[in-house]
């Protein structure tokens, strides 16, 4: 007994130094493999669903897939072996361990007890697609962990915020033009604008949604909106720190805390985990009652297209994409007179629009309760300007546009609530969404201008909308009114705006308009048949990422579309944020000149 004992120890003492003495290379062996079977399984993924492939490639890419969540579920295992404290380990991955376990019940279901959840002759097609799942599932994770490394290269969160758009948009226009993506194929400017207006969440279209792209094509735009609506950052932020706990997160928490302007690290990383459980909480309510309506109207035959149609719609229009599945109007997404999907899709457009932190602050169970409790504790000064500005823009369209159009464009409609109806849902979407009932080319230059007006002011800020946003709107009509009434402080509801905080929305507002304007006057030079209103319109749609069009854009030519194409992006991501990203930051000296004293005005 004693020398059994000893040799035990003997053995376990020989295992530690072996552990000690190889972990590192074998650490980096399995790294290595990692990177290039990951890159070749994706790669064998996208040209199953890319490409035209023959049933003898079908099935060599299966077991590629299967071959490749059996080495990480060696290399999980193996790594568990090479460390020294396993139970740390197993703590750190847990999330991993789960996955693994499930992907090994699952396999010993299939292959050994041969239980079979769908039926003989789709089985494989839907296996497939769920094993295709876990791999996606274990490469983010290893992409999670790999992120860690970022952080040497010292990256601002302004151009971590360019890059991720560009890599976005990048990797939606190569997908897109891909042939199983579309009916009859598209040309790359076609595809490259699509992405750009998908990630960008723009909605401007320059080919039918429903028409050429397929039922694939259509779910590759719609996970494009969803990305660009979270912004990328915040969905990679969020799996990298829940998956990884890596510190590379922290450099992503401060992007977050800048474009959400929380005041400390640890609520950024509350509004980071806010958005995600936010967003897919209002998407899944919003899909399932479109999902129930269309079911009980028995307005799809099938139940699928009632799926693809209730998801497709609920991310467009909470992330105020703007796309459509229809070409036809929207009004006909129900029965006559039946305007529960409207209401929906302009619920969800005022959610998406309005911003994260305004829904968190108007809407949590934990802020009311507060606000019940302690009666000295009020909704945030910003969701009161935000609530302000938003309805005040929604109700005063509203009757401009009604008493506008109400013998215009509204006289196609019967009844005097079908015109405020109809007037309602066209000006809470035509600020954010792009969403329209009405044909654009038969409103009053009035209407128009109006319209423009609100795409120019947008949504309001850490929202999915564009524009120049709520809040700076509102700053900058309270500067104009206390230089009117001769105050020199700026004040709402006994607080103090700062003058910074109006230099910062001045800017915004000049740079967006000079942006707009050197559009409008590039797109003349490039396209010279293009009627000014439709040129001023459709930049400032495309810029204001809202995505309204008169249509015309689809004729124009190639350098007209690359025109749009950078004003989604630089709308998108933001003129601020643009240029702290090209240039570079100087030390601000200490001295100070003496003023400059000059007639204005």
């Amino acid at each position: 007994m004693f020398f059994r004992e000893k040799s035990h120890k003997a053995y376990l003492s020989k295992q530690k130094l072996h552990i000690a003495r190889y972990k590192d290379k074998v650490r980096g062996v399995m790294q290595v493999c990692s990177v290039v079977i990951s890159f070749i399984t994706i790669f064998c993924i996208v040209c199953y669903h890319g490409f035209y492939i023959s049933l003898p490639i079908k099935n060599l890419i299966r077991w590629v897939i299967y071959g490749s969540l059996l080495f990480y579920v060696a290399k999980y295992f193996t790594f568990l072996y090479y460390s020294l404290h396993r139970r740390e380990f197993l703590r750190r991955s847990w999330f991993e361990f789960i996955v693994i376990i499930l992907l090994i019940v699952q396999f010993l279901s299939v292959f050994i007890f041969h239980f079979k959840f769908f039926s003989n002759e789709n089985f494989e097609n839907y296996y497939l697609l769920f094993v295709q799942f876990y791999f996606l599932i274990m490469v983010l994770i290893e992409l999670a962990k790999m992120s860690s490394s970022l952080g040497k290269y010292n990256l601002s969160p302004p151009i971590l915020m360019v890059a991720s758009f560009l890599l976005l948009i990048s990797i939606g226009t190569i997908l897109l033009l891909m042939p199983r993506m579309t009916v009859n194929g598209i040309s790359f400017v076609d595809a490259l604008f699509t992405a750009t207006s998908a990630s960008c969440i723009t909605g401007l279209s320059v080919v039918s949604t429903s028409a050429c792209f397929t039922v694939k094509g259509q779910i590759v735009i719609m996970i494009l909106i969803q990305l660009g609506g979270m912004s990328i950052l915040s969905f990679a932020t969020f799996f990298t720190t829940f998956l990884s706990r890596s510190s590379v997160g922290l450099r992503y928490q401060y992007l977050v805390r800048d474009m959400m302007s929380t005041d400390r690290l640890s609520d950024s990383f509350s509004l980071l985990r806010s958005i995600v459980l936010t967003t897919f909480i209002i998407e899944l309510s919003g899909a399932a009652l479109l999902y129930t309506y269309w079911k009980t109207t028995g307005f799809f035959v099938s139940n699928s297209d009632n799926v693809l149609y209730s998801l497709f719609y609920t991310i467009s229009a909470f992330n105020n994409g703007g796309f459509v599945l229809m070409d036809e109007s929207l009004l006909n997404l129900g029965s006559v007179h039946s305007y529960f999907p409207q209401v929906i899709i302009m619920i969800l457009v005022f959610l998406g629009g309005i911003g994260f932190l305004t829904i968190r602050d108007f809407f949590s169970a934990r802020y009311i309760r507060d606000r019940k409790k302690y009666p000295w504790k009020t909704l945030m000064p910003q969701t009161k300007v935000i609530l302000i500005t938003t309805f005040g823009l929604i109700i005063i369209g509203s009757l401009l546009f009604y008493f506008i159009e109400k013998d215009k464009s509204l006289s196609v409609q019967t009844s005097f609530v079908d015109k405020v109806f109809t007037a309602v849902f066209q000006i809470v979407t035509c600020r954010t969404s792009g969403f329209t009932i009405l044909d654009l080319n038969s409103m009053a230059l009035p209407s128009i201008i109006m319209i423009i007006f609100l795409m120019f002011i947008g949504g309001s800020p850490g929202s999915t909308a564009g524009g120049v946003k709520t809040t700076t709107f509102f700053v900058m009509l309270k500067s104009v009114m206390a230089t009117i009434k001769g105050k020199k402080r700026i004040e709402f509801q006994h607080k103090t705006i700062s003058f910074e905080l109006v230099d910062k929305a001045s800017s915004i507002i000049t740079m967006t308009f000079i942006f707009i304007l050197i559009s409008c006057f590039l797109l003349t030079l490039v396209q010279p048949d293009v009627d000014l209103r439709n040129a001023i319109f459709e930049t400032t749609s495309a810029f204001t990422t809202c995505g309204l069009s008169t249509g015309i854009c689809a004729e124009w030519n190639t350098l007209a579309k690359l025109i749009l194409i950078v004003n989604m992006y630089c709308g998108r991501i933001g003129t601020l944020t643009l240029a702290f990203a090209l240039t570079k930051h100087k030390k601000e000296s200490q001295h100070q000149y003496p003023d400059l004293y000059m007639m204005v005005g």
